[in-house]
């Protein structure tokens, strides 16, 4: 089987194909431009979203061909195809740009010019012996003429040259702003420094309808990176001297949405040589199954991996054991140096977390399925990954207020660990069973477990015990090619350390995150949330006691002097002073309010209203 994506910064898309070419199933994920992430993060969204796309299928050799926007590099392509190979214990993986299949399965063994006019932009060509030109492309900095972003920039400065008496009057300056949600053109200004590329480019069909209305500042924007765009292609035509007729295939939104931006493009193009404008039949992961399947064995365009014969079942030591590549390491850095540096580096962490955003809202419905219906989540680690659970575990009674038996954190040594390392005990595969069978676990549980390195003994042995007992299984790790295995799989790809080795630095944090999004996730789908807040709460405090009545105030609309009255009648419980208050019953009453309700305090709201 194949299993062919195509890939950019917004989405991945991918087509399982049977080796006579039918496609039997498809899924989509999220990001996979390594530049826009990193490789690594790319790379664990390709695995992920194969895995996906695989579910249920017979097992049996797996081919994955991948064409990526950002993936030019043959560095990247070969670090990428490495990656994915061993973590899907693939037969071979093809990497290769986003450009190069659309141009080589519509052009097929003739030459031609892929002209593509999106978000970004680009100029990619070939001659018919498969000599490739591109033109272009480069992002943002470097111009990217002809892309919607390019059109966006160009009538927001339209825009300031009118409000500083510079430039001629134009609709853009009352419908740009709305169109991004802003109230006036100045806010642009805050704006532009946390907007990406994409939210820029989204502006250009607000341009594109102006332009249509007749005002010709926003005419000639588009007019503009049409030629601009349009000198591109022809560059591409007379390099490669494809001669007349040459086919333009054209792909994107500006020139396949936006009439006057195509014909301010063709009218351009037939000034200077005379073409072919043709519509690109296939597109996405059928353009890379098409390339590819019709390409010969080798091709200078994609680096294709394949494993070695004594290599192909070894699993990649784990990235955090890698040492980070650094001019300077923390020791030959000063106070302020060490800071910029873990700074840096924690930065990149959403993105890793944003590549795996699917996989962890499974994580947070079986999370939610086991609180719901009576059974636990159960967090398994050793070390820091251990001591995470632990931490996770115990802030959930008073945070939602469910018993400390319903969600459990288990750690390799039991207790003394949490305070004193006991490394040795994560070999200890016959401790992770034992600890596990203590909590008797049920198909009603969500067992998960945590490892940076994906290969910690303990926690693997658990985690196949925990399936055997019908258990649903997760594990959170930070290696693309982790030797455990579980239902849901979360590989965070933190990469190496600022200290070389220690999982407490950015593979806990990442872990971290994903334990609090897990937890937090569960217990709002359940119910222990309403309106953001922490409704089942214990106020075992005063300062808890503020908040609570805080709380009560804000649902109820008691003010808090009443709310606090509430709460103490209803012996500080948040549901029940709340239902008192709506209801206007006596504690008693609302208790039982709240147990014909399911014990949740939504469901007495709703009935309220």
């Amino acid at each position: 089987m194949i299993v062919a994506m195509e890939g950019g910064a917004t989405h991945t898309r991918a087509g399982l194909y049977a080796d006579d070419g039918t496609l039997l199933a498809e899924a989509e994920s999220g990001p996979s431009n390594p530049v826009a992430s990193s490789p690594e993060t790319a790379a664990l969204t390709l695995v992920e979203l194969a895995r996906r796309v695989l579910a249920g299928q017979e097992s049996g050799p797996v081919q994955l061909w991948a064409g990526l926007a950002g993936a030019g590099s043959p560095t990247v392509q070969a670090s990428m195809a490495e990656s994915v190979g061993h973590a899907l214990g693939a037969a071979s993986v093809h990497v290769t740009t986003d450009l190069h299949p659309i141009l080589f399965a519509n052009a097929g063994p003739g030459s031609g010019v892929l002209v593509i006019a999106g978000t970004g932009s680009s100029v990619i060509a070939k001659n018919r012996q498969a000599k490739v030109l591109r033109i272009g492309g480069r992002g943002a900095l470097f111009g990217d003429d002809g892309s919607a972003y390019r059109v966006a920039v160009e009538a927001l400065r339209a825009c300031a040259a009118m409000v500083d008496g510079l430039g001629p009057d134009t609709g853009l300056l009352e419908q740009l702003p709305p169109a991004a949600g802003l109230n006036s053109f100045e806010e642009f200004v805050l704006w532009s420094g946390s907007a990406d590329k994409r939210a820029v480019a989204a502006l250009a069909r607000t341009v594109a309808a102006v332009a249509d209305a007749g005002d010709f500042v926003a005419r000639a924007c588009l007019d503009d990176q049409a030629r601009r765009l349009a000198a591109q292609a022809v560059a591409a035509v007379e390099r490669l001297q494809l001669g007349e007729g040459a086919r333009l295939f054209l792909h994107g939104s500006l020139l396949t949405e936006c009439e006057h931006f195509r014909a301010a493009f063709r009218e351009s193009v037939d000034q200077y040589i005379e073409a072919q404008f043709v519509e690109c039949r296939q597109v996405g992961h059928q353009a890379v199954y098409a390339a590819f399947s019709e390409a010969p064995p080798k091709v200078d365009w994609a680096y294709i991996w394949e494993p070695a014969a004594e290599g192909f079942s070894r699993a990649l030591s784990s990235p955090t054991e890698t040492k980070l590549a650094v001019t300077q390491t923390l020791d030959q850095l000063d106070a302020l140096g060490i800071v910029r540096l873990m700074n840096r580096l924690d930065a990149s962490l959403p993105a890793v977390l944003a590549a795996q955003e699917s996989v962890i809202s499974q994580a947070v419905n079986a999370a939610a399925k086991a609180i719901s219906n009576g059974g636990r989540i159960v967090y398994l680690g050793a070390g820091t990954s251990g001591r995470l659970g632990v931490l996770d575990a115990s802030e959930c009674p008073p945070t939602f207020g469910v018993p400390p038996d319903r969600v459990i954190g288990l750690i390799a040594g039991g207790e003394t660990a949490l305070r004193q390392s006991i490394e040795g005990e994560e070999d200890n595969c016959a401790a992770g069973v034992a600890d596990l069978d203590a909590l008797q676990p049920t198909p009603k549980d969500f067992i998960v477990g945590i490892a940076a390195s994906g290969s910690t003994p303990y926690v693997g042995a658990a985690l196949e015990r925990a399936k055997e007992c019908g258990s649903t299984t997760a594990f959170v790790c930070c290696n693309p090619s982790p030797s455990a295995r579980a239902d849901i799989m979360i590989c965070l790809a933190t990469g190496p350390e600022a200290l070389t080795g220690s999982t407490r630095l950015r593979a806990g944090t990442a872990t971290k995150m994903v334990l609090n999004i897990i937890s937090t996730g569960a217990m709002a789908l359940s119910g222990y949330v309403y309106q953001g807040l922490m409704v089942e709460m214990k106020p075992s405090n005063a300062k808890l006691r503020l908040r609570a009545a805080r709380i009560v105030d804000s649902i109820a609309g008691t003010g808090q002097e009443k709310a606090g009255a509430l709460l103490a009648s209803a012996d500080w419980s948040i549901p029940t002073a709340i239902v008192m208050a709506l209801r206007q019953v006596d504690a008693c009453a609302a208790r039982k309010l709240l147990e014909e309700g399911g014990g949740r305090l939504k469901s007495v709201i709703f009935a309220c209203t």
